[in-house]
């Protein structure tokens, strides 16, 4: 499993948000082409599991990590939220269920570079 990996998001304020967004769709979320960049990324050393409801207005990334997903061929899906009880929420058994039954994992993620993104 490859740890670093690219999406292409937008900034929203303090923190990227829209990952694998595609200039086509950009404006369905209300943004504009120029504002999309490529953020790349790492799987964080850290992978302890925040308490809940804890600072909620901090910044922290966690992704779904797949090998059979079709998003992406590097097996890192573009559920990919500044929040852990976001990603969590795209589950009706969680995160703990999924893991637990082999469909994937959660990691926590931090941001390597910011690249700008080029229109093919």
């Amino acid at each position: 499993m490859e740890t670093q990996f690219e999406k292409t998001a937008v900034l929203n304020g303090d923190h990227y948000r829209h990952f694998g967004i595609h200039p086509k769709t950009a404006s369905l979320y209300g943004d504009k082409v120029e504002d999309i960049v490529v953020v790349v990324m790492k799987i964080s050393e850290d992978q302890s599991i925040p308490e809940p409801n804890n600072n909620v207005e901090k910044v922290d990334y966690w992704v779904w990590y797949d090998e059979d997903t079709i998003v992406s061929n590097c097996g890192f899906s573009n559920m990919l939220f500044a929040q852990r009880f976001l990603l969590n929420m795209c589950f009706p058994a969680g995160i703990r269920g999924c893991e637990e039954a082999g469909r994937g994992k959660a990691y926590r993620v931090e941001i390597v570079e910011i690249k700008d993104y080029k229109l093919e």
